[in-house]
């Protein structure tokens, strides 16, 4: 069954769906001005921003009258260079938040595939693996003479080796293949 939104959720995704066409028409505001360089012309006791264009045209943007406060001032004549800022570093912390997703979920599944410990104790609860394992020296009445047999056979004291040592891991991969041939038919 699917669950229904919280108002909340909906005014939050609203909201999100709305900053990301505003991120949209930013981008595509930046993109019309690469090229161009603002700067700051003073004379009569007034200051204008002007821009040089990347075609070559020089053009009035706005006087910036002396009664503005100089955090205003700051604000207004960095516009453009504070645009670039916030862009390239809203797409540094994209790049970085999708490559900690991706380590994460690289983490995550290394850690379930390299769980060779928790693999080799499945396997001892298996009937058909104990049968198996008869097979490398006798009756296997249960899930820990699997187990004495499993750690005799790979030479190990603990499964836990089977995730530390690289030899005592490849000895069990080998014998994980032994079994799945014999499963398949190829050793009974």
């Amino acid at each position: 069954m699917k669950a229904i939104p919280f108002k909340d959720d909906i005014e939050r995704e609203k909201q999100r769906e709305a900053e990301k066409a505003r991120l949209v028409r930013l981008r595509a505001i930046a993109a019309q001005l690469v090229g161009d360089k603002w700067a700051l012309e003073s004379s009569d006791g007034r200051t204008r921003i002007v821009t040089h264009r990347s075609t070559g045209d020089r053009e009035l943007l706005c006087t910036v009258h002396a009664d503005v406060l100089p955090h205003e001032y700051e604000l207004i004549t960095g516009a453009f260079d504070l645009l670039v800022l916030f862009l390239n570093l809203q797409d540094r912390a994209s790049v970085k938040v999708r490559d900690l997703m991706a380590a994460l979920d690289n983490t995550a599944k290394a850690g379930r595939a390299k769980d060779f410990a928790a693999q080799a104790a499945m396997l001892c609860q298996s009937v058909s693996f104990r049968r198996f394992l008869e097979t490398k020296g006798g009756p296997v009445a249960d899930a820990q003479a699997a187990d004495t047999r499993l750690k005799g056979l790979l030479s190990i004291t603990s499964k836990k080796q089977l995730n530390d040592d690289e030899a005592a891991r490849k000895r069990f991969l080998s014998l994980r293949g032994d079994y799945d041939f014999w499963m398949k038919g190829g050793g009974q």
